[in-house]
């Protein structure tokens, strides 16, 4: 069984973010999922990108227990062919994903710090090590942990919303798992929480890393019009990558 992962458009036309499809290959598993959910989500994949495990795929890709198949429609902006586009709205369409893609990333960290929360307390437990009286000491033994996996890009402010939907989302997966009582979920919980923290931060790292393919495509494209022009590259070029 594959974790189908759904995104913008197809997790709309699906009525899901996430579901466990049959299946032993790629093509098999988006066909019980279009059986499953009707000819409008069939639609709407036409125009989707497939991922297995974080990467793109073919339809025959074998599909094993408990991969990601991920289903992403088109990034707002379309195919990479900017032509049509005044240079005034290639800047503002790689702001919109830049702005798309801050929110994305400062969703996916916190999902990350609960999820390292929820692996620390499963650790504890398996020592038989006491809880803490403290819980602000087991907080930051946890985010004092390196990270490996961050991008290598320069950083930018970020302002989110308390409204924002992936926001949103992620409070209401830590009330129905019951990620803000950890130390009373027994163990069969714990595991049950962890599991829907993980599923959401690796939807959150396969839609960061498509946004970050269409916001480096937006940047080359300004590129070229400066190598192309006798413009200034500070002006094509106004906001950092």
């Amino acid at each position: 069984m594959a974790r189908l992962l759904l995104f913008a458009s197809a997790r709309e036309a699906a009525g899901t973010p996430r579901d466990t499809i049959a299946g032993a290959t790629v093509a098999e598993v988006l066909s019980s999922a279009k059986q499953q959910f009707g000819p409008s989500f069939a639609s709407v994949l036409e125009s989707c990108t497939v991922w297995l495990n974080g990467e793109e795929c073919t339809p025959d890709a074998v599909v094993c227990e408990s991969d990601e198949v991920a289903i992403l429609p088109p990034v707002s902006g379309g195919a990479n062919d900017f032509s049509a586009l005044t240079l005034p709205e290639v800047r503002a369409l790689r702001t919109e994903l830049q702005v798309a893609e801050d929110a994305v990333s400062f969703v996916r960290r916190l999902a990350q710090g609960r999820l390292d929360m929820v692996r620390e307390e499963q650790r504890r437990r398996s020592t038989g090590e006491e809880a803490l009286l403290d819980v602000t000491d087991g907080i930051a033994r946890v985010f004092a942990a390196e990270r490996g996996t961050g991008s290598n890009r320069p950083p930018r402010d970020t302002a989110v919303v308390a409204e924002h939907p992936l926001l949103s989302e992620l409070e209401a997966l830590c009330v129905e798992s019951g990620f803000g009582n950890l130390r009373n979920l027994d163990d069969a919980d714990l595991v049950s929480c962890r599991t829907v923290l993980a599923e959401f931060e690796s939807r959150m790292s396969i839609e960061r890393k498509q946004l970050f393919t269409r916001i480096d495509e937006l940047s080359e494209e300004l590129v070229q019009r400066y190598r192309t022009s006798s413009s200034d590259v500070d002006s094509l070029l106004d906001e950092g990558r």
